[in-house]
């Protein structure tokens, strides 16, 4: 008899190279994919105030479009605009954002201004431009004081694009999808301007009702969190544009359209307390000299530490202008504004958000 042995075929040594090998091959096809096709990356913040905040930043092969804002005319209030504006493209089309060295400082003399990861160095934003193999189109858009909704749509601004806005955008329409974190990341106050602004609402609280609040001054938020839950007052800001506009215009809100604006607060809050704002104070401190619980800011506030000041506030009452517009909308809450003052928006809906209440 003859005994056949049998013989142990190395099976599974070929089948473990097969394996490996459709493994190389996947790596190899996705990678060669990847490299053809635009792709999104993804950036995590730690905001100092806040939780994280995801932003996404489009590329391929090293081609990025870029909102790019260069100057910023006017006062404090056109230059919010100008900003939120750039912020609200960005965001949208999924853009780099560049700001001017010069915008950066000024703006951060009052605000945190975190605008990260969205804004780009002046570096980087100099090799993007200057890399003769990555052609980029300027593309300048001139605005005054009106929306343009072809500018949400779909790759209005694409890859290979550098989108400069120029003039006076200041319709909310352009960045309101992004307001809470303009209101919440980037137009919040820093450590130094919450306690010189602070000391506006302690003394306030002493002279009203004697005695000191014990009030904590470790972020924006938080210091506005405190003054909304307290009992014994309702915060009211007002903001009065009058010299200015009334050597420009040839217009001043009346005194009887500040007067009913107060009259309705106080109906609707059984204790108030105003908080004014103005380009004319011994004008307006004349006006109230009889209205309880009306305080006037100090002169040595600027015109940063009256925003803040306002924005604290719960409530608003505006006149006019950019100015007071963007007291009332990082407020956040209820506004009355001067329905027949004059404004360069041709549609008023663009400019008005529809919570500003018409008296």
């Amino acid at each position: 008899m003859v005994l056949l042995q049998k013989r142990k075929f190395p099976s599974t040594i070929y089948y473990r190279l097969g394996i490996l090998s459709i493994i190389a091959i996947a790596i190899a096809v996705t990678m060669h994919i990847q490299t053809q096709n635009p792709f999104t990356y993804s950036f995590l913040v730690n905001s100092k105030n806040q939780s994280n905040l995801a932003q996404s930043i489009r590329q391929t092969r090293g081609t990025v479009c870029i909102v790019y804002l260069r100057n910023s005319g006017g006062r404090l209030g056109n230059k919010l605009f100008m900003v939120a504006s750039a912020y609200g493209l960005a965001r949208l089309h999924s853009c780099h954002l560049y700001l001017t060295p010069a915008i950066i400082n000024e703006m951060k003399l009052v605000f945190i201004f975190d605008l990260s990861p969205v804004l780009i160095s002046t570096s980087m934003f100099n090799s993007i431009i200057n890399d003769i193999s990555k052609q980029m189109t300027k593309i300048i858009v001139d605005v005054e004081c009106k929306y343009t909704p072809e500018l949400t749509r779909p790759n209005a601004i694409s890859l290979g694009h550098i989108f400069e806005l120029r003039g006076y955008w200041q319709s909310y329409l352009h960045f309101h999808k992004h307001s809470y974190e303009l209101q919440n990341y980037i137009f919040v106050a820093r450590q130094p301007v919450i306690e010189k602004v602070s000391k506006l609402f302690i003394n306030i609280y002493e002279q009203q009702f004697k005695f000191k609040p014990q009030l904590s001054l470790e972020n924006h938020q938080l210091f506005k969190k405190q003054l909304s839950e307290s009992k014994w007052t309702t915060w009211i800001g007002i903001h009065i544009q009058r010299r200015s506009y009334y050597v420009c215009l040839n217009y001043a809100s009346s005194d009887e359209y500040l007067l009913y604006a107060i009259d309705y607060y106080r109906q609707l809050y059984s204790n108030v307390s105003f908080i004014v704002a103005s380009d004319d104070k011994r004008y307006y401190r004349n006006l109230f000299r009889n209205q309880a619980n009306v305080f006037l800011t100090p002169k040595s506030f600027s015109e940063g530490d009256d925003l803040i000041a306002l924005s604290f506030c719960q409530h608003s009452i505006v006149t006019g202008g950019t100015f007071g517009w963007w007291t009332a909308y990082l407020a956040n809450g209820c506004v009355i504004h001067d329905k027949v003052y004059p404004s360069l928006c041709k549609r008023h809906e663009h400019y008005y958000p529809p919570w500003f209440l018409i008296p």
